[in-house]
């Protein structure tokens, strides 16, 4: 499979499937059996571990915040890695606070424990972006949250994606998510991937019975809403 630069592209399927190691084994938090993994045309195994974990953002859906520190030096986290000055930390935290909608004013000098899960997902998404990746992974970042929240958190990635222009990887189990956020799709089925695509050519031409049987539901309730706009028109 390739990823393309710049897209959102989405790995969708059941828990157990794969999705996650996927992640784990482009930024090497895993190593692959067998195989390549290459970013820009240069394979990961060429390239030093950690130096390669600080280029890609990841956000994990228990976020992982630390309790003791403040929002903005948790944000400020990858940042402080890199040898970058105080100053210069504290500056990018409130830059990547108020792009993520939270008021660094508001929000800044809190604690984790003091914020929603949800605030505590953008501060996550924040933390990401602070080293300006060019790669962000996302392992179900929303799956813990409400339905409202998720929504609203969904909205914020698609802006970002206009904004920054980052290339996104992102895990879920969630269908309706996977067809609001990608570019393209990549059902994963037992370790395997059964097809990629964007979701209108999912939707329309599945290549396999899982995936048919994975985007009937959507494609029924699709053609049932084009139906109710003809008739509505």
């Amino acid at each position: 499979m390739s990823v393309y630069a710049g897209e959102v592209f989405v790995l969708l399927g059941s828990s157990g499937c794969g999705k996650s190691t996927l992640l784990k084994l482009i930024n090497r938090l895993l190593e692959p059996d067998a195989g390549t993994i290459e970013i820009n045309g240069v394979p990961t195994s060429e390239q030093s571990a950690i130096p390669l974990r600080r280029s890609i953002g990841y956000v994990i859906q228990h976020i992982g915040l630390f309790p003791h520190w403040n929002i903005a030096d948790n944000v400020g986290c990858p940042l402080r890695i890199c040898g970058i000055s105080a100053s210069e930390r504290n500056q990018r935290s409130k830059k990547l606070l108020d792009l993520v909608g939270l008021d660094p004013g508001q929000f800044a000098n809190r604690f984790p424990a003091e914020l929603s899960g949800g605030q505590q997902q953008r501060v996550g998404v924040a933390r990401a972006l602070a080293a300006d990746p060019d790669i962000l992974l996302m392992d179900e970042p929303f799956g813990a949250l409400d339905g409202v929240t998720r929504e609203s958190l969904q909205e914020q990635i698609l802006k970002l994606k206009k904004s920054l222009n980052k290339t996104i990887l992102f895990v879920t189990h969630d269908l309706f998510e996977a067809l609001m956020l990608a570019d393209r799709i990549g059902v994963m089925h037992e370790g395997k991937i059964e097809q990629i695509g964007t979701p209108q050519s999912l939707l329309q031409t599945p290549k396999t019975r899982f995936v048919r049987e994975l985007f009937e539901r959507p494609a029924r309730q699709l053609e049932i809403f084009q139906q109710s706009k003809e008739e509505d028109n």
